[in-house]
Parts: structure tokens; sequence; C-alpha cells
């Protein structure tokens, strides 16, 4: 098991972080979601179609970097999870439709697990806290044997949109006979895609637990309290010391799935494990943090607190660290 970045891989991790230092203001990172002028930035570097139908390791090496600059992005959801799924089991005119406007930058995919069910004209259902549906060209709903492809535009489909506390858009989709473009799965299709979206959203959390130690280290060398700094304190020492096991634990379970690989049958619960241990422990490090931190770090000035938002979200996305468990032990 290979625990060290390749080569290539840290060319795609420096490149990736360099194209967002260029393009975000670091005192408004995690502000709100990506630009679409940047989001197709992305796509034009070719990272959107390198990601797709690609290697697990690959996949976490680029959300930590966007994740260390809270980088809002339906990476997760829209690629990795829902158009990676159209790509390997989808027909031609699905790929063409759904997954090419993707990786232009042009269109974005949402996500919804299988509240929905087939009916005579369709496609009917309830569908709760969909990210990014108002933005989105369709919806993949899955099932664990089928998805069912929804255009937003297409007749039959209702939206309740609302805004997540990270500022990611989402909606309350209410579907009514709503055309569908079907696309039969194999078995264990639907589990290994959603863990790859779980392993996903982990990385992303390292990557602002990295982003969080680093923000709190150079804070408490400077703040000053009794005449000293209160980094010399050492309780605030300890709970540094915390949170950077927090995190090396966090990255190590995530190295761990990646290096199994999405085609091992062992993938899906090593991933369940790192979503797992992340939330949690990338919860209590941003409170921490902003604890550090003190009254200022809740506010809007520092990136600090735009970081316990983006983690609430993620930590809580398809069940968060609870549901994992919840199917660790089952």
């Amino acid at each position: 098991m290979r625990l060290e970045p390749s080569e290539e891989q840290i060319l795609l991790r420096d490149t990736v972080s360099r194209f967002l230092a260029d393009r975000v203001d670091a005192a408004l990172i995690g502000a709100g979601p990506m630009p679409a002028p940047d989001w197709r930035g992305i796509a034009d570097l070719g990272l959107l179609a390198f990601l797709l139908e690609g290697a697990a390791d690959d996949a976490t090496i680029v959300a930590e970097a966007l994740g260390r600059a809270l980088a809002i992005t339906p990476l997760g959801e829209g690629v990795i999870g829902a158009g990676d799924l159209v790509a390997r089991h989808g027909d031609a005119a699905a790929i063409e439709r759904f997954v090419a406007p993707l990786l232009a930058g042009d269109s974005i995919l949402a996500l919804a697990r299988g509240a929905a069910r087939a009916s005579p004209g369709g496609v009917s259902g309830r569908l709760d806290f969909v990210r990014w549906a108002p933005e989105a060209a369709a919806i993949v709903v899955l099932a664990e044997d089928v998805a069912h492809v929804v255009a937003t535009d297409a007749d039959g489909v209702a939206m309740t949109p609302h805004r997540l506390a990270d500022g990611t858009p989402a909606a309350t989709v209410t579907l009514s006979d709503a055309p569908a473009t079907v696309i039969p799965l194999p078995p264990g299709a639907a589990a290994t895609a959603f863990a790859m979206v779980d392993l996903a959203h982990a990385a992303e959390l390292i990557g602002a637990m990295a982003l969080l130690c680093a923000l709190t280290a150079d804070y408490v060398a400077t703040r000053r309290q009794f005449g000293v700094e209160i980094g010399s304190f050492q309780v605030v020492q300890h709970k540094r010391a915390r949170m950077f096991v927090a995190l090396e634990q966090a990255r190590s379970l995530a190295i761990k799935a990646a290096a199994i690989g999405r085609d091992d049958p062992g993938f899906v619960r090593a991933a369940w494990s790192a979503k797992a241990y992340a939330a949690e422990a990338a919860q209590r490090l941003a409170e921490e943090a902003v604890q550090l931190h003190g009254g200022i770090g809740v506010t809007d000035e520092l990136a600090v607190g735009r970081g316990l938002r983006r983690v609430m979200v993620l930590a809580r996305l398809f069940g968060g660290a609870g549901e994992a468990r919840v199917k660790l032990a089952a």
C-alpha cells in the first residue's frame, strides 16, 4: 500500500492549489459557492475529465486541495458521484446529453438518494435537501439497482430552493410523473458510487481541517494575553496537539480507503470508516479552532468561522458520521 503521493499526484495537488490561489482572495475563501467562470476554469484544466472514471486516490487529492481552500463546488456529488455513474453505466445518448456538458464545465449534475419511485409517466417522489439542484441541469436519483436521470426543466419537476449553512444552493424536489432516463446498475454500483462521494467529502473535510489547524497556529502565535502569546499556554498547546492528531488520523483513514481502490470488495467499508471518523473529528477540530480564536472566530470576518460552517455541512451530508457507523455495524 503506497502511503505517499506519487510525483504525478504531487503535481496534480499543486496544480489545483495554484489555480485556487490565483482565482480566490485568501480573505474571502469559503464565502460562497465557486463562481461559474472558475468552475469552467477547472474544467479547462482537464481535471473533471481526468477524475471521471478515475482512481480513488486521485479524487481524494483533488478534493483535499479544494477543501483546504474552502472551495464550495459540486465535485463530490456532481462529478465523482453522478457524472461518474452515468459515464460508467449509461448509454451513448445519456453520456452525450449529461456527461459531455459536465466535463466542459457548462452544466452541473445533482445527486439524490432513492426516495423516488417509478411511475407510469416516469418517476415520482419527494427528494429533500438535494444539493446543487437549483443550478443543476439534471438530478441523478440513485436507488440500489437503477439510476433515474431527471432533467430539472422537465415537466413534473418542482423545487423549493434554499441555502445551506455554507451557502451551497439546495432544494426540496418534488417529482410527479417526471420523465427520466433510466440507467440499470450492476450489483454494488450504487453502494460504490456513494462510497466514492463519502470519501470525497472526507477528503474535503481533511483539507478544511488542515486549513483550520494552520490558521489557529498563526493566531495563537500572535494573540497576546498577560504579556505573552497564548500559544505558550500549556492548555493551548494540548488543544493544538489534539487537533493535529485528529487531522492525521483522518488523513490516514482516507489514504487507506483510496489505496484499496474502488474495485476492491473492502473499499466501501473503508470509505465509510473514513467518513465516520473525519466527519466527527472535523466538527470537533473546527469548534476548537473557533474557541481558540475567541468571539471573532464565529464571525464572517475570519476564514475560521466560514470553515466551521463548511465543516458543519460536509459532516452531515448523506447521513454523516451517524449513518456511516450504522452501515459499518450492519
